[in-house]
C-alpha cells in the first residue's frame, strides 16, 4: 500500500491554505503546486525553482486566471456566509459531533451527499464538509508512479509528477456527470473544470514537457 510522505502531507495542507488565501472553495492541481513552492526544501520546490517559478509569482498568475475566468474569482467560505446569518459554523461542527458522535456525523454527511441514480434527491456537499478534494487523479497518478518504482511512499517529486500526467490523462467518465457538474457549480467552477495547473504553467511561461523531464530525471528515471 503506497502511502503518502510527510513532505506530500506538508504540501496538501499548504495547498489548503493557498486555497482559502485566493476565496477558493476547493482544492485543486494548482493549488498544489502553490503548496510545493511554500514547502521550502522539498524536491519538487527545487525542481519549480529551476525552472523560474516562484511562489508569488505562481499567486499573482492565478490571480490573473481568475480575472480571466478559468478559476474563481475569491469567494467567501461556508463559515463567513453563514456567519453573516448569526451561525457560527465552528460551534455547529462541534456541537453535532458532540451530540452524535464524529462517525455519526460523517454517515450523515455522506448519505446526504452520496451519488444516487439519476441524481434525485442528491446535493453536491454540506458546510459541514471540508473544501471538496479536485485533485483526486493527480494524487491517483503520483500514487500510480511509486507503485512502477517500487516506492512505499509518494514524495513532493512524485506528486508533481502526478500533476503534470493529470494534464494529459483523460478523466474517467465518473469525473463528468451530473453530481460532478453541481459540486463544480457550488464552488464557482465551470462545469468542464479540469484543473488549471496547465493553464497556470503557461501563464508562467513553463513548458510542462521540459518540466515532465526533470522530473524523471530527478527520479532517476529516463522513460515517462
Amino acid at each position: 500500500m503506497v502511502g503518502r510522505s510527510e513532505d506530500v502531507r506538508r504540501v496538501l495542507k499548504l495547498a489548503r491554505e493557498e486555497a482559502a488565501r485566493l476565496g477558493h472553495r476547493y482544492l485543486g492541481p494548482e493549488h498544489l503546486l502553490l503548496g510545493m513552492l511554500r514547502a521550502d526544501g522539498g524536491g519538487a520546490d527545487r525542481i519549480l525553482g529551476a525552472h523560474g517559478v516562484d511562489l508569488e509569482v505562481a499567486r499573482a498568475a492565478l490571480g490573473h486566471l481568475a480575472e480571466r475566468g478559468v478559476v474563481p474569482r475569491p469567494r467567501p467560505s461556508d463559515a463567513e456566509l453563514l456567519g453573516t446569518l448569526g451561525i457560527d459554523l465552528g460551534a455547529l461542527r462541534r456541537d453535532t459531533e458532540q451530540a452524535f458522535g464524529l462517525k455519526a456525523l460523517g454517515r450523515a454527511i455522506r448519505e446526504a451527499t452520496r451519488a444516487r441514480r439519476g441524481g434525485v434527491g442528491r446535493v453536491a456537499r454540506t458546510p459541514l464538509q471540508d473544501p471538496p478534494l479536485l485533485a483526486v487523479q493527480a494524487l491517483m497518478l503520483a500514487r500510480r508512479r511509486a507503485e512502477a518504482l517500487g516506492q512505499s511512499e509518494v514524495s513532493s517529486e512524485l506528486l508533481l509528477l502526478g500533476v503534470l500526467d493529470d494534464l494529459t490523462t483523460r478523466p474517467p467518465r465518473c469525473m463528468s456527470n451530473r453530481w460532478v457538474r453541481r459540486l463544480h457549480a457550488s464552488v464557482g467552477l465551470a462545469e468542464d473544470y479540469r484543473g488549471a495547473a496547465g493553464p497556470l504553467l503557461a501563464t508562467l511561461g513553463v513548458d510542462p514537457d521540459r518540466l515532465h523531464a526533470a522530473v524523471l530525471a530527478a527520479l532517476g528515471e529516463t522513460v515517462s
